[in-house]
């Protein structure tokens, strides 16, 4: 039930491909295209003949020319049937039937310290094809640590960010990638997926995604036809010290930007929140809060606390299946670009250079004027100054910002202009 993988790729340098340890084997030779064979290993989770692998394993590998060695000799061409890179998780599929196969355990309630058992087949098919013995590596080890974090190389030299590993110090090395990491019941709790090693070897730190990972995708599979995951629609960005300070919070995960028609704007999450627990359980990170949502299934009700503006809140939503295709988010018009049909800014010792503005003025200075807009057709000009907004006075653009909020669509105003050596009054009917 874990059957070694065969094919092709082609790849550069082998300190390219994912598994970097040979790079110091490799640098003197010329830059070259290699060829591959012996590509990992997997395991087979029914009696149908699904495999579950490492979607690094198959990654460049020409589809028609996968084949799986199972222990008893026996080799099958395979079938992709589905692969996520995210996650590094991909399931293939050989025909027949009545294979032996694994149980899938249970990896949320793993200890450390808890003995566990890596199976695969080491170095591909480099310990099997003189005699023809396929029989799998068995070593021992126990869990070092778990929600562990890690960058590894890719192949063909993209990096991939991994989470929430499991790591262990039973040894594992180039080829057992994608086997079982199996507890002491023969339960599988992960897939072994990569090391750690200055050296090229292993040197006790391995790691292995969790298997609960696993069980998500094949269900989505199961249901979707395809691999989905749990999404909420966000961009989020590191709460670094100096924006923690600017937001007036301690820790949490701050939202860029939100996807238009996502959950999250659905729900009325807004750029600026910092969102700091996820159905009660704190988060830190981006990576932190992106592995909470997947652990959840697509149309489930999360709660998010977060912080807005210095108030605590709680806001409910419904994840849904990540698109293929995520649109854009458009960021909102100012204020002053939808009723005047101007750009303002604040003004810089550049721009008063630009423009000719003395250092005494004061105001906002404009840097663009869109054609037939509200302003062009009274005759404002890029480089005009506004110093008043019905009779307010402006100093910077808060001032500006502030005043234009009391405008109302359709309204005519009474704005103060420096209009190159002139300042005037001009009364300006605002965009419907």
């Amino acid at each position: 039930s874990v059957p070694g993988f065969g094919g092709e790729r082609f790849f550069g340098p082998p300190f390219e491909d994912f598994d970097e340890f040979f790079r110091k084997f490799f640098e003197q030779f010329p830059q070259r295209k290699f060829k591959q064979r012996g590509l990992g290993s997997g395991m087979i989770i029914n009696k149908d003949g699904y495999i579950l692998t490492n979607e690094h394993v198959i990654h460049g590998v020409d589809k028609d020319k996968i084949t799986v060695t199972l222990p008893t000799n026996e080799s099958y061409k395979a079938q992709i049937v589905g692969t996520d890179t995210d996650s590094d998780i991909a399931v293939l599929k050989i025909e027949g039937d009545n294979f032996p196969y694994v149980v899938l355990g249970d990896s949320d309630n793993l200890q450390v310290g808890q003995w566990v058992i890596a199976l695969g087949n080491p170095f591909g098919y480099a310990l099997s094809e003189l005699n023809k013995k396929y029989e799998p590596t068995v070593t021992v080890g126990v869990i070092s640590a778990t929600g562990r974090a890690i960058q590894a190389g890719g192949s063909e030299g993209e990096k991939r960010v991994y989470a929430d590993l499991i790591q262990t110090d039973a040894s594992i090395n180039p080829g057992n990638s994608g086997g079982p990491l199996v507890n002491i019941y023969g339960e599988v709790i992960g897939i072994n997926t990569a090391i750690l090693s200055p050296t090229g070897g292993s040197i006790g730190i391995g790691f292995a995604i969790p298997v609960n990972k696993a069980k998500a995708l094949l269900q989505s599979l199961v249901k979707y036809g395809e691999i989905k995951w749990p999404w909420i629609g966000i961009y989020m960005q590191e709460l670094t010290p100096e924006l923690a300070e600017k937001f007036d919070v301690e820790r949490g995960v701050l939202v860029a930007d939100v996807v238009p028609s996502s959950p999250a704007e659905k729900a009325g999450i807004k750029p600026g929140d910092v969102i700091q627990e996820v159905n009660g359980t704190p988060v830190e990170t981006p990576l932190g809060l992106k592995e909470a949502v997947l652990k959840t299934k697509i149309g489930e009700k999360i709660n998010l606390t977060l912080v807005r503006e210095g108030k605590k809140i709680n806001v409910e939503l419904y994840t849904a299946p990540k698109p293929e295709k995520i649109a854009e988010a458009k960021p909102e018009k100012a204020i002053e670009e939808k009723l005047l049909g101007i750009k303002v800014e604040q003004i810089t010792p550049e721009l008063r250079g630009r423009y000719g503005i003395s250092e005494e003025e004061r105001g906002v200075v404009i840097v663009e004027v869109f054609p037939q807009g509200p302003a062009h057709k009274v005759g404002i000009t890029v480089g005009d100054v506004i110093k008043q907004v019905n009779r307010r006075k402006i100093e910077n653009l808060d001032d500006f910002r502030a005043a234009m909020s009391e405008i109302k669509p359709g309204d005519t105003i009474l704005l103060r202009v420096r209009h190159g050596s002139w300042t005037m009054f001009v009364t300006v009917e605002t965009a419907k």
